[in-house]
C-alpha cells in the first residue's frame, strides 16, 4: 500500500499515517508462538503449576503401592518395613502441655533403641534449616505439634503447611501439579514435620560429616586417601556429599500404605521422584525464559525495522508532490511564459512604429466651425 504525503505534511505526521494504515495488516491472526511471546512480554506467569500435558498424572498410575511410592518419591531416603517395632512413623499424638515432657513418649525413640541399641541422639545431625540440638518449643508451635517438647526444627520453618511446602524454593512444592486433596496433603505435612523436626532422622544421613568436610573442598569425584573414599558427583554439579540427605530410614508399612491410599487419585509429576521433578521444573522455566527472550528480541527488531521503513517512506513522500500539483505548476508556468512573450512582442512593435495600442482620432475642422458659427459672440 502506497501513501503520498503532501509537501506541507511533517515527517512525523507521515509516519503516523503509515503506521495507522498498517492496522488492517495487524488484524491477521497471530501464530501460536507469537501469541506466547505476547503473553510473556505482558508479564503473564507461564509456569504457575504443571498441567497434565506436562507430565502430571494420578499417583496411582505412577506408583504400584505405598512402599514403591516412599522409595521412589524420596530417592531411597526411606525403606518400608513390615515389623512395626523396627519402623519409624511420621506422626503420633503426644498429649501433655506445650514445651514440657509428653504424656506419651516419641515412639521413634523406642525404634532407635530396638535397632541401634542406644537412646535417641542429643544433637540434630541433619542440617539445612535445622537446629544444632533439639529443644522445646513455645505454645504457638502447632503445625508439627508432636515434636513440641523436643524438636530439631524452628517454628518459622514449619509454621504452616505452605511454609513447609515452599521452604526449599520453586519446584520443590508438593502441590506443583495443582492443589492436593486435604487427605493427601496431610501426609506431605507429616513427612515434612518428620524430616525437619525428628532428632532420630540424623542416624540415617547418607553422608558422614567427615565425607562432607573433605569432599566440600575437593574436586569433583576426587579420591580422598585420608578416609579411603571417592567423592560422588552430584547431578546438580559439584560433589554430592551434603548434610541434609537421608538414606534407607525404615518406615512402618502401615504409614506407607495409608499415604498411598490418601493420595492415589491426586496428581504428581510423572517421573515420581520428588527431586527429579524439581529439576524438570527448572528446566521448563529455563526453556520458557529463553523463549520469552527470543520473542522479545524478535518483536523489538521487527518493530524497529517497521518504524525505520515508515520513517524512510514518510521522508520520501514528504519530498514528492501529488500529480495534480504538477499539473497546476505546469499551467501556471505556461501562463507566465505566455504573458512574458506578449509583453516582449508589444514592446518590439512599439519600437518598430507599429504600436499595438494607438491614440483615439482628433475631430474634423468643418464640424468645429459649424459648432462655433452657431454661437453669438
Amino acid at each position: 500500500m502506497k501513501l503520498a504525503c503532501s509537501g506541507k505534511s511533517s515527517s512525523f505526521m507521515c509516519v503516523l499515517v503509515v503506521l495507522l494504515a498498517g492496522g488492517a495488516e495487524a488484524q491477521r491472526p497471530l501464530v501460536k508462538e507469537a501469541l506466547f511471546g505476547l503473553a510473556t512480554l505482558q508479564g503473564i506467569t507461564v509456569v504457575a503449576s504443571w498441567r497434565p500435558q506436562d507430565g502430571c498424572v494420578p499417583m496411582g498410575e505412577i506408583y504400584t503401592d505405598g512402599p514403591d511410592m516412599l522409595r521412589r518419591m524420596w530417592n531411597n531416603a526411606f525403606e518400608v518395613v513390615d515389623n512395626e517395632a523396627e519402623g519409624y512413623t511420621f506422626w503420633w499424638f503426644e498429649g501433655g502441655n506445650a514445651g514440657t515432657a509428653d504424656a506419651h513418649d516419641n515412639p521413634n525413640d523406642a525404634v532407635t533403641r530396638a535397632i541401634w541399641n542406644q537412646s535417641a541422639p542429643d544433637t540434630c545431625d541433619v542440617q539445612y534449616f535445622h537446629k544444632s540440638a533439639p529443644s522445646p518449643e513455645a505454645d504457638d508451635f502447632t503445625e508439627c505439634h508432636p515434636w513440641h517438647a523436643n524438636s530439631c526444627c524452628h517454628q518459622a520453618t514449619v509454621v504452616t503447611p505452605q511454609a513447609i511446602s515452599t521452604g526449599y524454593g520453586a519446584g520443590y512444592e508438593w502441590d506443583r501439579c495443582g492443589p492436593l486433596s486435604q487427605a493427601c496433603e496431610r501426609f506431605f505435612v507429616m513427612e515434612g514435620c518428620f524430616y525437619e523436626c525428628e532428632v532420630n532422622a540424623g542416624l540415617y544421613r547418607k553422608f558422614t560429616d567427615e565425607q562432607h568436610q573433605y569432599c566440600s573442598e575437593a574436586a569433583e569425584g576426587a579420591y580422598i586417601p585420608e578416609i579411603n573414599y571417592t567423592c560422588q558427583v552430584s547431578a546438580w554439579g559439584g560433589n554430592a556429599e551434603n548434610r541434609w540427605q537421608l538414606d534407607g530410614m525404615p518406615i512402618r508399612r502401615s504409614m506407607a500404605d495409608s499415604w498411598y491410599r490418601a493420595c492415589k487419585n491426586d496428581l504428581f509429576c510423572g517421573t515420581g521422584d520428588y527431586f527429579a521433578c524439581a529439576g524438570d521444573y527448572h528446566a521448563q522455566l529455563a526453556a520458557e525464559a529463553a523463549n520469552t527472550t527470543y520473542w522479545a528480541a524478535r518483536f523489538a527488531n521487527e518493530s524497529a525495522a517497521k518504524l525505520a521503513a515508515a520513517q524512510r517512506e514518510a521522508e520520501e513522500n514528504a519530498n514528492k508532490l501529488p500529480q495534480f500539483g504538477v499539473v497546476i505548476i505546469i499551467v501556471a508556468v505556461s501562463m507566465v511564459l505566455l504573458l512574458v512573450l506578449c509583453t516582449v512582442s508589444m514592446a518590439h512593435s512599439e519600437k518598430a512604429g507599429r504600436p499595438v495600442f494607438k491614440p483615439a482620432a482628433a475631430p474634423t475642422g468643418g464640424s468645429a466651425s459649424t459648432t462655433a458659427s452657431g454661437v453669438d459672440i
